[in-house]
């Protein structure tokens, strides 16, 4: 089978590939219309996705077009969209696409892809351990069998105690509980003790129910159970469930270490892996408001390697970089988390000291000096000056005025001969 996903969103095409692995597709990627139509040209797919807004159509110009061929008319087609306008997304539906799937809840389209493509458990491509809380052994050696058939191995448990002991030593990808346990045990004390916990927070839990049970089953999902199901359990929906609630929680979790790494390359320097000087400055905003209302000593550094230019100039570019980013690991093993450091650009640096007056900083700034001087990196003699400066407390100051006293003590520390710490 074949998917075709137009998608301009590097992300997106990432995200939605592995959304579709479990359904054996071969899947073709394109970031444009023109570009689909052309591979539709080609090729014969089971399975169309695209964007709402491509360079060249919008994903409703698309379908119309895709519709005006009879032979396509029963193509599936969904929109990827972030819009929420109900008029445009009843323009996507009229021009023909199958769904409209929202951004923020993309594993609706593994629910409609379930509806459009009968799938046997070969069909899902799942990996990991599961644990399961019964305390029938005869359930639980029937549902491990099961597992198995989805590509999961399984950890009984026959109380919570078992179960928790077992949870110190492995990870899962699913944990699963029956409601009705022996000794008085119930699987809603377990999801509780379980959503208690930080680590847990995440993890998808499955609770297994009577079907006589529709107050335990509502139970079971405020107390934090993602899904239930009902016994007898049936086989397609166990392996339906479960696969929603892997994928699912796998694209969390892709999505928040996407969201991280966005983060790292708004507010962190690809170089030395510091703040950048945008960050620095939004962290000194609330920084310099708590120390003024709250009378907190607040100072800083302006940080500049000495003589830069003839590194870079002399050993070359490369060598240069190692320099600053063996500084940059200087800086951080000297000053405190509670510290904001900065690169600012080029060989200057900025330090933020978190309640710490000017005599201290001046202190902490002549330590840094000397220890930079010893330190040598890739054998290349090198020192800093430094400016140092403190928030006054007696009157409102703001980050730019504090950082041009201290980039003027900089100026003083260079022009008195540099490797030095000047403090005003």
């Amino acid at each position: 089978m074949r998917a075709l996903i137009i998608e301009p969103s590097p992300t997106y095409q990432r995200i939605l590939s592995r959304m579709l692995e479990s359904y054996d597709f071969d899947i073709s990627f394109v970031d444009t219309a023109t570009a689909g139509f052309r591979a539709m040209r080609s090729h014969s797919f089971q399975f169309v996705c695209v964007a709402m807004y491509l360079a060249d159509l919008t994903g409703i110009e698309f379908c119309q077009q895709v519709r005006a061929d009879e032979q396509a008319k029963d193509l599936p087609i969904f929109i990827v969209t972030s819009e929420s306008n109900p008029e445009l997304l009843s323009s996507a539906l009229a021009a023909g696409a199958t769904d409209i799937i929202r951004k923020d809840d993309l594993p609706r389209l593994e629910e409609a892809l379930h509806a459009l493509i009968p799938l046997g458990p070969f069909r899902y491509n799942i990996s990991g351990k599961a644990l399961y809380l019964e305390d029938s052994l005869t359930v639980a050696k029937a549902t491990d069998a099961k597992l198995k058939r989805l590509g999961l191995s399984m950890d009984h448990a026959f109380s919570i105690t078992q179960a928790l002991e077992l949870l110190q030593h492995n990870k899962y990808e699913l944990i699963m509980t029956d409601i009705v346990l022996q000794d008085n045990e119930t699987g809603i004390d377990f999801i509780k003790q379980l959503r208690s916990e930080s680590r847990f927070q995440q993890t998808p839990i499955l609770a297994v129910t009577s079907l006589e049970s529709i107050n335990r089953r509502i139970l079971a999902l405020q107390s934090g159970a993602n899904d239930y199901i009902s016994k007898p359990v049936l086989d397609e929906e166990l392996f339906a469930r479960i696969n929603n609630l892997i994928s699912a929680n796998r694209l969390v979790d892709q999505l928040t270490r996407e969201r991280q790494r966005l983060l790292e390359l708004a507010t962190k320097d690809h170089l030395t892996g510091l703040y950048n000087r945008h960050f620095m400055g939004e962290v000194a905003k609330r920084r310099f408001a708590e120390a003024s209302k709250q009378q907190l000593p607040l100072s800083l550094l302006v940080i500049d390697i000495d003589h830069f230019k003839q590194v870079n100039d002399q050993h070359g570019h490369h060598i240069g970089d190692k320099v600053l980013k063996r500084l940059a690991e200087a800086l951080r093993e000297q000053f405190s988390e509670q510290d904001c450091i900065a690169r600012f650009g080029g060989e200057e640096f900025v330090v933020l000291l978190h309640q710490c007056s000017l005599a201290d900083a001046t202190t902490q700034a002549q330590q840094l000096c000397e220890r930079l001087q010893q330190l040598k990196p890739e054998g290349i003699a090198t020192s800093v000056s430094i400016g140092v400066t403190s928030l006054n407390p007696a009157q409102t100051e703001y980050f730019d005025e504090v950082f041009a006293r201290a980039d003027k003590a900089l100026y003083q520390a260079k022009q008195s001969g540099r490797n030095q710490v000047v403090a005003c």
